[in-house]
């Protein structure tokens, strides 16, 4: 099996799981204001309690027990041990609540928690492993399929 496609599926797994963590790369300048805001020690501990509702040892290992589903039934446990040794999930939390706390306004971490916290939010968080997998291995599909044109020089259009 390529790690290549391994490893894209697993960005796209996390990129769902990890928006606030993508919006701390993409714009630093707006973290480090926010980080300076007066109110971000409330930021931090609605951040701490959305992950109390939404772990992100739970995504992580969502996302890990779907990428095994590529490997013959016979490697799923030594791969699922082996990249769940790999990440260090604490420090991983971490990283995601200071995004989060970073990223967003109290008002917006406070409609998330009442999103994922409800009824429904559960719900569609539940569901989302399954809407992943319908979509992923189409993404990767059109991911490979780019990459081999490029590769063979096509230009897009003709």
């Amino acid at each position: 099996m390529k790690k290549s496609p391994l490893l894209l599926s697993l960005v796209v797994l996390l990129s769902f799981a990890l928006p606030a963590y993508a919006q701390q790369d993409a714009a630093p300048a707006a973290a480090a204001s926010a980080a300076a805001a007066p109110d971000l020690e409330q930021r931090l501990a609605l951040a701490r309690k959305m992950h109390d509702i939404k772990p992100m040892t739970v995504q992580i290992e969502d996302a890990i027990r779907a990428l095994s589903m590529r490997y013959p039934e016979d490697k799923r446990e030594l791969f699922v041990l082996t990249m769940t040794q790999t990440f260090d999930q604490k420090a991983l939390s971490e990283i995601s609540v200071k995004a989060m706390a970073e990223t967003f306004t109290a008002a917006e971490l406070e409609k998330m928690i009442d999103f994922h916290g409800s009824a429904e939010g559960k719900a569609i968080s539940e569901k989302m492993p399954v809407y992943q997998s319908i979509v992923e291995p189409e993404l990767i599909k059109k991911i490979d399929q780019a990459l081999m044109e490029v590769r063979l020089g096509k230009t897009p259009g003709k």
